[in-house]
């Protein structure tokens, strides 16, 4: 009997007006990688996890989560098994609902808080606030938080449902030092002591953790490389992605990357 893979996907692409947003992706996803998606702005990144996650469709190809096509009957059930992770997503999204609400929306897949919610749910969504420092935040409205406290929300929110797939799209933004490093070591215990497939999008190196053994490099809408992280992240690579040289360090399986770009200021 062949693997189910938690992601899947195809040939598949999305298209916006005459604009490609992404372009002949081909994606297998297997139970228990941690991947590392790296890329700069506007690259394609929040649209291709927002089709995983299944609050985008694409126009072309084929996607497949846990072995299903997204369909009416089974979305809310496979949104479930995922924890999904995207400032850029739902802050176009949630505005004046409650802290609480939207937590608990996480157990059933939807956006709102649309189902009657047992107590030990409550109980749960309530201690997640509390250990990720916004417990008194519980009956403030979205657009009243922080950044760094919407993003803990968030954070609460994907874990509620304790999913298979736990899909973070650059969550350290907005969040303090220490806020980060509390949320770095979370998806460390996680995915050291769960069966869990991660997949993480970062802009800083120094998100990178070991566990992150498989990378994807996107740019312009496409997979530019996919590989091992360790071969991925060498400074030819890098460079030639990103247009500028640069020197890359690794000590533990830590990335350190550094460039010298000049300013505005720059004679």
């Amino acid at each position: 009997m062949s693997e189910v893979l938690p992601v899947k996907i195809e040939n598949m692409s999305c298209v916006a007006g005459n604009r490609y947003l992404l372009q002949n992706i081909n994606w297998e996803v297997h139970q228990g990688d941690h991947w590392l998606v790296f890329g700069m702005n506007g690259c394609g990144k929040t649209t291709l996890l927002s089709i995983v996650a299944g609050f985008k469709a694409q126009n072309m190809g084929k996607v497949e989560i846990f072995g299903e096509t997204f369909s009416d009957e089974n979305i809310l059930q496979l949104r479930k098994r995922i924890g999904w992770i995207s400032a850029s997503f739902f802050d176009k999204v949630y505005h004046s609902e409650k802290v609480l609400d939207i937590v608990l929306s996480g157990l059933n897949g939807t956006l709102g808080r649309q189902f009657n919610v047992a107590n030990h749910d409550i109980i749960k969504a309530k201690q997640l606030l509390k250990d990720l420092h916004v417990g008194h935040k519980i009956e403030s409205s979205f657009d009243q938080l922080s950044k760094g406290e919407r993003q803990n929300v968030l954070i609460a929110r994907a874990l509620i449902s304790e999913p298979d797939l736990l899909i973070l799209d650059e969550p350290g933004t907005g969040l303090d030092i220490f806020a980060r490093e509390y949320m770095l070591q979370t998806v460390k215990y996680l995915a050291d002591n769960k069966n869990i497939t991660i997949i993480y999008v970062t802009h800083y190196p120094e998100e990178i953790l070991p566990m992150f053994d498989k990378c994807v490099l996107m740019k312009d809408g496409a997979f530019y490389q996919v590989g091992q992280t360790a071969a991925v992240f060498t400074e030819e690579n890098i460079g030639n992605f990103i247009g500028h040289k640069v020197a890359i360090e690794s000590h533990r399986k830590h990335f350190y990357v550094s460039m010298d770009t000049g300013s505005i200021f720059a004679e």
